[in-house]
């Protein structure tokens, strides 16, 4: 598949599938009135526990002069709330759990990472809604392309931690801001959405996506991935994520790429200096036996290094000249198209730039006039684009392997077809190392002839297998042996015959000797 088959997507078909959140009334406090609750259809509204009282109870605290939960009340526990819209308790945990992980995030997003079986987002909207009721989420801002920007409080950043597995790392608290000084990270979101496509593609789940993850790099340096899938086992096990909205140079890429190749050619921590230069000397798997990265994240299982994944998106729209009417439909294809094609010569320049980062050494295998690439020194980097991604989704043909040609899916761009003389080159040393081994040790247990200490051959080593009284001498031991005993035996006969011979003469008369 080409680059001219991929058309570019619309950033339209993005926009039409996102659906907006009706505002709450600012006065409305969850589980505090005791009219019957308004119910979507083909929904129901089930109550946990009776309703409280509807006036409001002085709790004796401060009262809070902003966000969803103004009043001086305390929250409501998650058992105590009546959820009105009929939101499921696996939908609302799954939401806070990606707010919880992603720190900001869209219903879009949200839908992709925690819902991706389900058609449409209505389930995570109305989760949201139940859950702003409850204290447990609130929206930070409405974003210029009129979708919500929802984020956790306190207690649903609580609540988070309990559902997220042993040692995950959750994003910091987002401060209550409001107006101009609410502001967004389109970065984070497009983060956020890769992590939501992958998901909804089958390449990792919710819990397995981790973002600003740490590498300590020499010189008291540090890398931070924007994304890292952690998926022991499945067909992607393990992918590092880079995210670019054209806010950084070539240049920049490429010191990236270098800085995490030079993070997984690490030594491992106790091991020996002599014994991880002597494991660099060796070919294949075994350069891996003393690095740092198996030792931190799940075995690729796959040739090479940890695989790295750049997503380019286009940078910051700019705001219209002032006085300029809304594009046309014509002009909005022109300019997607646009953006395409320079995202794509972007992906192309970083490929050129970055060659000796990513590309597989070659040698001459164990044939004269054959030879092999090294994938196991090699760092996997594939790329693509946002809206490829959008619009064909994460498990098309739309990866470019650096240093190969042509559109792939993701588990194709990662395999290496050309490493297979590798391989059969290694399994054939192996195989060869097994039968040396093998023939020593028979040859070690070969008996020897007794008399002149040659190996048996194999006929005759299984004949005195056979035999319980062999005589523990070769063929030609015993072939020797055998003659000797025909010339005794015939000299016997001769000298058994020449004496007859002569006591017959002794014993006729004198007169018929002659």
């Amino acid at each position: 598949m080409t680059a001219t088959a991929l058309a570019a997507p619309d950033p339209d078909d993005d926009q039409a599938a996102d659906h907006h959140l009706p505002e709450l009334p600012g006065e409305a406090s969850p589980g505090r009135d005791n009219r019957p609750a308004a119910t979507p259809t083909g929904t129901s509204a089930r109550t946990s526990t009776p309703r409280p009282a509807a006036a409001r109870v002085p709790a004796g605290q401060r009262p809070r002069a902003r966000g969803a939960g103004r009043g001086d009340n305390p929250l409501l526990l998650a058992a105590d709330v009546r959820w009105k819209r009929g939101s499921t308790s696996s939908v609302r945990a799954g939401v806070l759990v990606a707010l919880a992980l992603f720190q900001r995030c869209t219903a879009r997003e949200i839908w992709m990472l925690a819902c991706a079986g389900q058609a449409n987002d209505r389930a995570v909207r109305d989760a949201l809604l139940d859950l702003r009721e409850a204290g447990r989420v609130r929206q930070e801002l409405r974003l210029p392309d009129g979708r919500k920007l929802w984020c956790l409080t306190a207690a649903g950043r609580r609540e988070a931690a309990v559902l997220l597995p042993a040692g995950a790392k959750l994003s910091a608290l987002r401060p209550e801001r409001e107006g101009s000084a609410a502001v967004f990270s389109e970065h984070a979101l497009d983060v956020a959405a890769v992590a939501g496509l992958l998901a909804r593609a089958g390449i990792g789940h919710l819990t397995a996506f981790s973002t600003e993850v740490e590498h300590a790099l020499p010189g008291r340096r540090s890398l931070f991935a924007d994304l890292v899938l952690r998926d022991a086992g499945a067909k992607v096990p393990l992918l590092l994520v880079e995210v670019d909205r054209e806010n950084e140079s070539t240049g920049t890429l490429v010191d990236k790429l270098t800085a995490y190749r030079t993070w997984c050619e690490l030594p491992a921590k106790g091991a020996t200096r002599a014994a991880f230069e002597k494991a660099l000397a060796r070919r294949g798997e075994r350069t891996h036996a003393l690095r740092l990265w198996p030792t931190l994240y799940p075995a690729t299982g796959r040739e090479g290094l940890p695989p790295v994944a750049l997503i380019f998106e286009a940078g910051r729209k700019r705001a219209p000249r002032p006085g300029a009417g809304p594009l046309t439909d014509e002009q909005k294809k022109h300019k997607t198209q646009t953006d395409h094609r320079r995202l794509l010569r972007r992906l192309q320049e970083v490929e050129a730039a970055s060659e000796d980062t990513w590309h597989a050494p070659v040698y001459p295998t164990y044939y004269d006039t054959a030879t092999a690439r090294d994938h196991h020194r090699a760092l996997p980097v594939v790329a693509t684009t946002l809206p490829l991604l959008r619009r064909f989704g994460a498990d098309a043909p739309v990866w470019r392997r650096f240093g190969r040609l042509g559109w792939h899916t993701l588990a194709d761009a990662l395999d290496n077809p050309d490493g297979d003389q590798l391989l059969e080159a290694e399994r054939a040393a192996a195989e060869q190392a097994r039968r040396a081994k093998a023939e020593a040790e028979h040859e070690r247990r070969r008996p020897a002839c007794r008399r002149c200490s040659a190996k048996f051959s194999d006929e005759r080593w299984a004949e005195k297998e056979k035999a319980w009284n062999d005589d523990g001498l070769c063929a030609g031991c015993r072939q020797d042996v055998a003659d000797q005993q025909t010339r005794q035996e015939a000299e016997r006969e001769q000298a058994a015959a020449e004496a007859a011979a002569a006591e017959a003469k002794h014993s006729r008369p004198w007169w018929r000797r002659s």
